[in-house]
């Protein structure tokens, strides 16, 4: 290791340049995958604490609404414990700014709220209750945002609503939700009447596909899911979305890639003599192969090992840069599993740039490479 390092002091210009080459790349994969793993987070929770329910939507565009006569139709069919309707509407104008699911105002019949949360699901405080008015329970970063206590009020659309409850935080959709009784939030968007969604619970969680498919075929004009089966989906288009954004990060660090060929072809032709030196006194092709690659792959480790401190302090600046506006969450998320990912690649980088070049100079004649001059 020594010699491999006093091998790169040789032309310390050329091996910074090389190495900041990787830095460029590994720190573009590291700011761009913090990303892509906050939203890969907010899946992986979302699995872990979703149930077998039954989401039931409208069929037939943006427009459509559901009725209390299809809710009554759902609850008809074998297998169906209970209904809750819900009518869902933003909490801001989707003009603003967001990262991830938006803020929803939800609105549940206070008497059904606990046929889909659990006391266990409260931080402080209490559920919504027959007879609640304007009355709330809110997720853990509409709170950090808006500075909201038990006790609070907060004002949406000119109307006060009292806080009396606090949802655990659970890193997805939920953190984001004002929930109030479902009349009044009707009211409050003067729609009466309107059900954007049903969630259906099975009467046997394990049969909740085959319920699905049984409320579909009985029920019309309904978009039947299991909540699994959302989340599949939206896991399919965030690989898309996965893909594109580390794509252009991804093409950084190839490129800072191929100054290491470029490095690594230069230090075979210096060190052509030593090469031949070597050979004559019993250096096997392997150990000259050996060499140049673990010279490829320090390279490409320094310059991993840099690239991902700095993308990982970039992304605690830019955390802190939205915390306010994100209600303190972090949109950057730097998990061990991105460190390895990152560090390993430009270690992968380093030791497919240094094959051609290390290749090359195994198959040196030992003769000739002695009567090379440097």
């Amino acid at each position: 290791m020594i010699e491999i390092l006093r091998n790169m002091m040789r032309r310390k210009v050329r091996t910074g340049l090389t190495i900041f080459g990787i830095v460029v790349g590994i720190f573009a994969v590291t700011v761009m995958g913090s990303m892509t793993e906050y939203f890969n987070g907010l899946i992986d929770h979302a699995r872990a604490g979703a149930e077998e329910s039954i989401i039931v939507t409208p069929k037939g565009g943006i427009r459509a609404t559901l009725s209390d006569a299809d809710a009554r139709r759902i609850e008809r069919v074998q297998g169906v414990r209970g209904v809750v309707p819900q009518v869902s509407t933003f909490y801001e104008s989707l003009g603003s700014v967001s990262f991830g699911p938006p803020d929803q105002v939800l609105g549940i019949p206070p008497e059904k709220i606990l046929q889909l949360w659990s006391n266990d699901d409260l931080a402080e405080g209490r559920w919504l209750e027959r007879g609640d008015t304007y009355q709330m329970v809110v997720g853990t970063s509409i709170a950090k945002k808006e500075n909201l206590k038990l006790g609070s009020t907060l004002t949406w659309r000119e109307k006060d609503f009292q806080i009396v409850g606090l949802l655990k935080e659970t890193q997805t959709a939920p953190d984001g939700w004002l929930i109030a009784p479902m009349d009044i939030v009707q009211k409050t968007i003067k729609r009466p009447n309107l059900i954007t969604q049903i969630n259906v619970i099975p009467e046997d969680k394990r049969q909740a596909t085959a319920l699905a498919a049984k409320i579909k075929d009985e029920v019309s004009n309904v978009n039947v899911q299991t909540l699994q089966e959302q989340l599949n989906a939206i896991e399919q288009g965030l690989a898309v979305f996965n893909a594109i954004l580390l794509s252009s990060a991804v093409l950084a660090a190839i490129i800072g890639g191929l100054a290491v060929v470029n490095t690594m072809i230069m230090s075979v032709s210096e060190r052509t003599p030593e090469i031949g030196l070597k050979k004559a006194i019993g250096a096997t092709n392997a150990n000259i192969v050996g060499e140049f690659l673990l010279e490829a792959a320090v390279i490409g480790f320094l310059g991993g090992a840099i690239g991902f401190l700095l993308g990982w302090g970039m992304a605690g600046l830019l955390n802190v840069g939205a915390a306010q506006a994100l209600g303190g969450s972090e949109i950057f998320k730097i998990t061990p599993r991105l460190a390895a990912i990152a560090v390993g690649f430009a270690v992968f980088l380093g030791i497919l740039a240094g094959l051609l070049p290390a290749w090359n100079a195994a198959r040196l004649d030992p003769v000739i490479a002695l009567r090379e001059e440097v």
